[in-house]
């Protein structure tokens, strides 16, 4: 299964990427469905990023592991492997990550998502190919929205507020 979202965003490209790229173990503090996450080294090949989420698409919460495959500055581009974690339906994620230099200080930021499913689900694959587009275009949007603001989307705030141990 193949899903391939994009959104524009009104920064230089090296605004992005610096997010997207360089600040790959970041994900956690804008991306919604990403309550934290952290990386064992530096963002090259073979580093891996562990992510506690609070779920995405039909994927439950928990803790999830993923290898960084390629991952090149000069064409602002990366992909990486879902090697832990992964719900027994899904046999192999292999996620890309590009940025995209445009007219008059924008970019477009490329997300494209190839899913191997376990034989028994294919059938489910227009449902799950619904559920899981739609939840990247969110996480698309909360990228945007922190690179023109500077600051988390509300949702991302919202979600932080909820996720935070009560004080007493």
């Amino acid at each position: 299964m193949e899903l391939r979202e994009a959104v524009m965003v009104r920064v230089l490209a090296d605004q992005a990427w610096a997010l997207v790229g360089e600040a790959f173990a970041a994900m956690g503090t804008w991306a919604t469905p990403v309550v934290t996450s952290t990386m064992d080294a530096p963002a090259a090949p073979g580093s891996v990023r562990t992510c506690h989420i609070r779920g995405f698409g039909p994927v439950a919460p928990g803790v999830v592991k993923e290898r960084l495959a390629r991952f090149d500055p000069a064409e602002r581009s990366l992909s990486y492997e879902w090697v832990e974690g992964r719900p027994s339906f899904i046999v192999q994620a292999i996620n890309r990550w590009s940025v995209h230099s445009l007219e008059e200080g924008r970019c477009a930021v490329r997300v494209h998502v190839t899913l191997t499913l376990h034989p028994m689900v294919r059938p489910l694959e227009p449902l799950l190919r619904w559920w899981m587009s739609r939840d990247a275009r969110a996480v698309l949007e909360e990228l945007a929205y922190r690179l023109e603001t500077g600051t988390p989307h509300p949702r991302k705030l919202a979600a932080t507020v909820r996720d935070a141990p009560t004080q007493r």
